[in-house]
């Protein structure tokens, strides 16, 4: 998280790492000593990733076996396939004439058949539009119901006393929780009187899981049923499909009509559908909250999912009546914190037979699943919202995660993450920074390639002579900051960097580098000290007209906890 703010006068890092201003062959070379220098650097990514680790993210490049439209999907794959454009008119124009349906276009991300992915990649290809391709794969609800019924609703008192804290008035203007969800049930007792919009019912077998999802959230808790997390919070539907490429444009949506707050009670593989990814990254840009179930795998290996894993969504993991992690809750670095998801109370729908006839059964039922643990979080996520309007969408992330109540293994685990949720503790938090720059975890995300936006320089000529922020890096959500520069013709930057806490990597990129994490030989210079000393790089620019440049910051290899805490100077020399 960082703060921006400029100031005056000029200062010197402790110690230099001379570099030259090396920016495409067009700059010339300075002294010998520097050339030298140049020369023997080497950039040392990251310390090596457990595989729930959720960068970098590589735009995939995988397309259909060539057969024809009669045999699409027989040898297992999907039906249906995504494809990506660089966003813009060129890609839009090709991709109307192929027939293929817009998930989103400033995103740049498309639906087309089976048979004609292979035609509309050339076609992008050929035009220097294509960016990737992918199936679109199904998802997977991270929850079920239990035949168990109980009329005790313990799960609530665990994150939020009621007779304790009283939940803030709901108005027109609170923020709104979208529900990406296929379906649920407007007519069940404890939603009938909730606020909810957007409600879509496709019968109980679909309903069950949203309903569940939405009651927990807002139930109004009207001495019927149960009461929710945020009684009358705010929900929207965002009716999706159980496939990538519906999940990835009802999140879209939900982004473009206001929603505070998303909710996101599936999962996918970690290595499946870059698309519902740039969906995520793009809730992040414009200042949302991402909720995400941390999966179902901890019985089965603990595969790493999506979108939990994804950089700046948190990930909650399940917790049991006596706050013990839930044997199915997905255990890796990627979680951020738990919530009760075993035997919770809830809404139910299912089918049931009146008269001879099929009718609808509306119920409560005990359903177990991460599913159900992250909209505990969404309705905590949406009341910080209106309790405290000026917090942004990181800053609320990391207060949820600040004042979570420790379980497990003193500190981050990968079973609890930083713990249960606590909501009551997150009402007096400490107000963390908030990051202007965010999400900036690889080039792709501020050179517009990813995102359709560039993002504004972190300095250049008219920025005034200094700029300072203050940062705090995740290894397991947020493992890179990188920014622009622009340096002034004939100038030099100095920039230095104070590790407040934890060992950083300071790194300077040429412009023509696309990924931190491949490099090659675009390394300008480096500067990697033991903590706590300072890190500190020199870059000329010898041209006669102004030349921009990527600065990285990374956790050092010898860096052996979660967080970073750094401080970062830039000053024109």
């Amino acid at each position: 998280m960082h703060r921006s703010e400029d100031l005056t006068g000029e200062g010197r890092p402790d110690w230099l790492a001379r570099g030259i201003g090396i920016l495409p062959a067009r700059i010339a070379l300075g002294a010998t000593m520097a050339v030298a220098l140049f020369a023997a650097l080497s950039f040392a990514p990251p310390a090596s990733r457990a595989a729930s680790s959720s960068v970098p993210q590589e735009p995939p490049m995988i397309l259909p076996a060539k057969a024809s439209a009669s045999s699409a999907g027989s040898d297992g794959s999907s039906s249906d396939w995504i494809v990506g454009g660089v966003p813009g008119r060129v890609t839009s124009r090709i991709v109307t004439a192929s027939g293929a349906t817009a998930i989103d276009r400033q995103l740049g991300s498309y639906r087309v058949s089976r048979d004609k992915a292979r035609q509309l990649a050339r076609r992008l290809r050929k035009a220097d539009r294509l960016a990737y391709a992918e199936p679109d794969v199904p998802i997977e609800r991270s929850g079920y119901p239990l035949d168990l019924f109980s009329d005790e609703q313990w799960w609530l008192n665990r994150i939020v006393s009621p007779g304790d804290v009283t939940p803030p008035t709901v108005t027109a203007r609170s923020p709104m929780i979208a529900l990406i969800e296929e379906s649920l049930d407007p007519l069940h007792p404890d939603l009938t009187s909730a606020n909810l919009s957007g409600a879509k019912s496709l019968g109980p077998e679909a309903d069950w899981h949203g309903t569940a999802v939405a009651g927990i959230i807002g139930s109004p808790g009207e001495m019927l049923g149960i009461r929710g997390v945020w009684p009358g919070a705010r929900m929207r539907l965002f009716a999706s499909g159980l496939t990538c490429s519906t999940a990835s444009k009802a999140v879209i949506k939900a982004v473009n009509a206001g929603a505070a707050v998303i909710n996101m009670s599936y999962t996918f593989p970690a290595d499946k559908c870059f698309t519902h990814f740039k969906a995520t990254q793009y809730a992040i840009r414009r200042n949302i909250v991402a909720v995400a179930a941390a999966g179902n795998t901890g019985d089965s290996g603990n595969a790493a999912v999506r979108p939990a894993t994804d950089p700046h969504v948190i990930s909650v993991g399940a917790v049991d009546k006596d706050t013990v992690v839930s044997s199915f809750s997905t255990r890796n670095s990627a979680v951020d914190l738990t919530a009760p998801g075993e035997k919770v109370l809830a809404p139910y729908e299912s089918d049931a037979s009146v008269g001879g006839s099929t009718g609808v059964d509306r119920t409560w039922r005990e359903v177990s699943g991460t599913s159900f643990s992250a909209p505990m979080v969404s309705a905590a996520a949406a009341w910080l919202r209106q309790v405290r309007p000026n917090l942004g969408n990181l800053q609320i992330n990391r207060l949820l995660t600040n004042s979570a109540s420790d379980l497990g293994d003193p500190g981050r685990d990968p079973e609890y993450g930083a713990g249960l949720l606590s909501i009551e503790k997150s009402l007096s938090e400490p107000t963390p920074v908030q990051d202007p720059y965010e999400p900036n975890d690889d080039i792709r995300w501020i050179n517009g390639s990813l995102l359709g936006v560039k993002s504004p320089y972190l300095w250049r000529a008219g920025s005034g002579k200094r700029r300072m922020i203050t940062a705090t890096l995740s290894r397991a959500k947020d493992p890179a900051d990188v920014y622009r520069l622009l340096i002034p013709a004939r100038r030099q930057i100095i920039a230095n960097v104070t590790q407040l806490e934890g060992d950083i990597v300071l790194t300077a990129f040429k412009p023509k580098t696309r990924s931190i994490y491949k490099p090659g030989k675009n390394v300008i210079v480096r500067s990697n000290r033991a903590y706590p000393k300072t890190e500190g790089i020199l870059v000329r620019n010898l041209k006669k007209r102004p030349q921009m440049i990527w600065l990285a910051i990374t956790p050092s290899t010898s860096q052996t906890g979660n967080d970073s805490t750094y401080r970062l100077k830039v000053a024109r020399r």
